[in-house]
C-alpha cells in the first residue's frame, strides 16, 4: 500500500468513525429529549433544537425557531400534560451526511391519566404508538434536532381523532393544526 492509498484508507475510516459517533451521539440526544418530555422539563426540550429549527407536533401547528418552540411547549403543554405517563423510544434509524442527519424513531407512551371533563381520570394499560421523523445539524460540534415532524399512529391516529366531533371526545375535542405539513423524508 503507498502513501495516497493509505491516506484514503485513512481518511475513510475517518469518516466512518465520525458517522458511528455522530450516530451515537443524535440516539442520546433523541433520548434526552424524550426524557425531558417526560420529566415535562420544557427548557431542556428547547435546548435540544437548532436555533433556526422547525417543529411540527401533533396538533400544536409548525412551530419555527427555539424561541417560537420553547414557547409552543410553555404555552400549550406546561398547563395541560400532568399526567404521569411513561414514554419508550425505540427502533431507531439514522443516515448520518457530513454535519446533517436524518432519523425516524418509532415512541410508545403507556398511559396513566386521562383528562375529562370530570378530573383526572387514572387508568393502567392504554399505550399509544407514534413516529418521529427527524432532520438534525452538527452545530459547533454538537448535534441539535433541525426539523422534527411527530404523530400518534396506533391504535387511534391522530388524523383520526381529529376528524372527531368535539362531542365525540370526552373533554373535548382537539385544536386543528394552523397548516398540514407532509411528513419528513430522508
Amino acid at each position: 500500500m503507498n502513501d495516497t492509498e493509505l491516506a484514503e484508507e485513512l481518511a475513510d475510516l475517518r469518516r466512518r468513525i465520525d458517522a458511528l459517533e455522530s450516530v451515537k451521539a443524535i440516539e442520546k440526544l433523541q433520548q434526552q429529549y424524550v426524557r425531558d418530555l417526560g420529566d415535562r422539563n420544557w427548557a431542556g426540550v428547547a435546548r435540544a433544537y437548532a436555533e433556526d429549527a422547525v417543529c411540527d407536533i401533533r396538533h400544536h401547528g409548525v412551530h419555527k425557531g427555539r424561541d417560537a418552540i420553547a414557547g409552543m411547549f410553555q404555552e400549550d403543554l406546561a398547563d395541560v400534560v400532568k399526567s404521569q405517563d411513561a414514554y419508550i423510544l425505540s427502533s431507531p434509524s439514522i443516515t448520518v451526511s457530513g454535519d446533517t442527519a436524518y432519523g425516524e424513531w418509532t415512541w410508545h407512551r403507556m398511559q396513566c391519566d386521562f383528562r375529562t371533563s370530570f378530573g383526572m381520570m387514572r387508568v393502567w394499560g392504554p399505550w399509544s404508538e407514534g413516529k418521529y421523523k427527524c432532520r438534525y445539524v452538527r452545530v459547533d460540534g454538537e448535534w441539535k434536532i433541525k426539523d422534527l415532524w411527530f404523530r400518534v399512529l396506533r391504535p387511534d391516529s391522530d388524523d383520526d381523532l381529529a376528524r372527531l366531533r368535539e362531542d365525540e371526545v370526552i373533554g373535548g375535542g382537539y385544536r386543528q393544526p394552523d397548516a398540514e405539513r407532509e411528513p419528513l423524508q430522508c
